[in-house]
């Protein structure tokens, strides 16, 4: 059927935040404020809402992929720099200790993610 793949509904930015915001209190374990979990999970879930809704308009034939948020997407390296970006804004040199949880990284991981993102920006 022609314009199948069009027909297919997207869901909510709340479910993307809702996706979003369960897996990272999973992991958090409490140890993260969820006001600022929430506020963390609404920059991630603005950024894929976008992405998705960008990409089901570029791609047609991939509208059932870019309908639902999907896990695989957290360990893309710009929800790295989301996380990464979020907490130095928010807690100033404090950022690493909540990176690295939400992360799953070793002070050696986010150090070197952190260089790499450097480098990357520059090429």
């Amino acid at each position: 059927m022609l314009g199948q793949h069009s027909d297919m509904n997207m869901d909510s930015r709340d479910n993307f935040k809702q996706t979003i915001f369960t897996y990272y209190k999973n992991i958090s374990a409490d140890l993260i404020p969820l006001t600022l979990l929430s506020s963390l999970c609404d920059k991630i879930a603005d950024y894929y809402y976008d992405q998705y809704t960008r990409f089901r308009q570029q791609y047609p034939k991939s509208t059932k992929r870019y309908s639902a948020f999907q896990l695989k997407d957290i360990d893309h390296p710009q929800t790295k720099k989301i996380v990464v970006g979020f907490f130095k804004n928010e807690l100033g040199t404090k950022y690493r200790d909540n990176s690295k949880l939400l992360l799953g990284m070793t002070d050696k991981e986010l150090e070197d993610f952190e260089q790499w993102w450097y480098d990357f920006e520059r090429l």
